[in-house]
Formats: C-alpha cells, structure tokens, sequence
C-alpha cells in the first residue's frame, strides 16, 4: 500500500470517526455532571473496538484497512487530549480530575485488552468452523 493510498484512508476514516464522536458527545447530556462522561464512554468503547479490530487483523484479515478503521476512525472516535482538556477545564477539582483521568487510561487499557480477547476468540471459532 503506498503512502498516499493509506494517508486518504486515515483521512476518511477519521472524519467519519470525528462525526462520530461529535454526536454522541451531543447526545449524552451536559448537565449530566461535572466530569465529561461522553468522552470517558467514548474512550472505552473506542478502545474496546480497536482491541477488537487488532486482534481480528492478526488472526485473519489482511491489514490493507487497518488505516481506515485503525487510526482514521478509531483515532477520529477517541480523544484522549479532549478528555484532558474537559476535565481541566470544568470546574471540577484537581484530585476529580486526577481520578477521572486514571480511572479513563485503567479502563480503556482493559477494554481494549477484553475487545482483544474477544476478536480473538472469534477468529479462532471462525477458523475452526471453516475447518470442519
């Protein structure tokens, strides 16, 4: 895959994955508290996709959209720097925010780590089924 090719692909995907992210955070209400938690769930389930998509990519699929889903639309989706940004900035405490920010970073390094284990698990069931 050339550079160009895999460059329009985190492109697209990443746009696709900023939509994304932008309407469910409009979707989960602001007054639903001080800490940012659109973010916080978008950040799971990104990482639990991207888990997912990795583990899939290893077992069975080529990699040739790996950029598109990957770092185009997962990266679009997630938002790490937003999370930091949001939790400074609300008027919620230092400590809050310390907690908010570790206990997202924990979480999403289990999510993707359960999307992992999960994709994998399926690529094995698919292969045994297309063996028998």
């Amino acid at each position: 895959m050339t550079t160009l090719r895999a460059a329009a692909l985190v492109f697209v995907g990443g746009a696709v994955g900023g939509t994304l992210r932008l309407l469910i955070g409009q979707a989960i209400p602001a007054d639903a508290g001080h800490v940012p938690w659109a973010i916080v769930a978008i950040n799971l389930v990104g990482s639990a996709v991207l888990g997912f998509v990795v583990a899939r990519g290893q077992a069975r699929v080529t990699w040739r959209l790996f950029p598109l889903i990957g770092p185009g639309l997962l990266g679009g989706f997630t938002t790490f720097s937003s999370l930091a940004a949001l939790t400074w900035a609300t008027d919620v405490s230092a400590s809050t925010g310390l907690i908010v920010l570790a206990a997202t970073m924990i979480g999403c390094v289990l999510a993707a780590a359960g999307g992992w284990a999960l994709g994998w698990i399926e690529a094995e069931r698919e292969i045994a089924v297309e063996q028998t």
